[in-house]
């Protein structure tokens, strides 16, 4: 959307980019049914239009707003192949991606109040592609926190926030303040940042990235990961305190996921009702978003009106999908 606004003449319409997603005939019954649901908008309104109406509509409901950078090239995200998971990946430009964020940073300030809070990236990873070479804390280091710089000099009242590595599972190193490789002795230290007051990291948790046999050993590691942060003891292992939350975590609604070890240790963790080891100094409830709140898609993956079988709304988010996991 940037790049067109930059680069190509200008944004562009609801029907020019559902037409250009979804094909001609497709996208006549979708933005027949937008523009029901929406009596404000017409076909030729903006993106960027629907987003001050979103950001409007948010800030009515007294809602902060968390404005994500979550991939370059629109696709279902993410894999080591969908050419957005690395710096200087197939469609992940560097120079456009933080013109992006400065961007989006200053519209949001002079446009968006219920914007409080910019993350930086959606989910680094390891990549399939030649851009992998790089693939480190040390590159890491060095564009996060200089992007994280053009958000504060943008908005010097809003949040920053840093996603880590592996999918965003990971953030090791910087919460406890070591050597980002053994070739790198820097450190991040939120000392060395004016905005560290506005800092705060984010984590991603899902049962497929570890065996999830108890919930020891799930709350140890989310601990170490990252949450470590929150950790004011004498006795934490984290060398730079800040607010760390999760930005996704979630799990099929359609059957009884949520009894296994993955939710039930995940809703101790979050809630504190039941932290084990070093968690239980983490004090009080930790913040979390869940993927996901839709409950189908315009197209995912190929497949017009997707059904999301983890979303907390129906298909046609009309209602709960299963108020039992709820």
């Amino acid at each position: 959307m940037v790049d067109d606004i930059l680069d190509n003449g200008g944004d562009v319409s609801i029907k020019e980019t559902m037409t250009r997603v979804l094909g001609e005939g497709l996208a006549v019954d979708v933005v027949s049914d937008i523009l029901k649901h929406n009596p404000s908008f017409t076909e030729e309104t903006t993106r960027l239009e629907v987003w001050d109406a979103i950001a409007a509509e948010l800030q009515k409901a007294e809602l902060h707003m968390i404005v994500n950078n979550h991939v370059s090239k629109a696709v279902w995200c993410c894999s080591p192949d969908d050419s957005n998971g690395w710096f200087d990946d197939t469609y992940f430009d560097v120079v456009k991606w933080k013109r992006s964020l400065d961007f989006m940073t200053r519209h949001a300030k002079q446009n968006w109040p219920a914007a409080t809070a910019h993350s930086l990236r959606n989910e680094l990873r390891i990549v399939n592609s030649a851009a992998n070479d790089t693939y480190g804390w040390s590159r890491w280091y060095d564009e996060m926190t200089d992007a994280a710089a053009i958000v504060n000099a943008a908005d010097p009242d809003a949040l920053v926030i840093y996603s880590g590595l592996n999918y965003d599972h990971e953030l090791n190193p910087i919460t406890a303040k070591l050597p980002l490789s053994e070739t790198d002795p820097r450190v991040f230290d939120l000392a060395d940042f004016d905005y560290a007051d506005k800092i705060v990291f984010e984590l991603h948790t899902y049962d497929n990235w570890m065996t999830m046999t108890n919930c020891t050993f799930f709350q140890s590691e989310l601990y170490n990961r990252g949450f470590n942060a929150l950790d004011t003891s004498a006795e934490s292992t984290s060398r730079n305190i800040a607010p760390v939350f999760f930005s996704e975590f979630g799990f099929a609604q359609n059957g009884t996921d949520y009894l296994g070890v993955y939710a039930q240790c995940l809703k101790d963790f979050i809630t504190g009702d039941k932290r084990i080891g070093a968690a239980s100094r983490i004090e009080g409830p930790i913040g979390w978003l869940q993927w996901t709140i839709g409950g189908s898609y315009y197209m995912r993956q190929g497949i017009p009106d997707f059904d999301d079988w983890w979303a907390i709304l129906n298909h046609d988010w009309s209602d709960w999908r299963n108020e039992t996991v709820l």
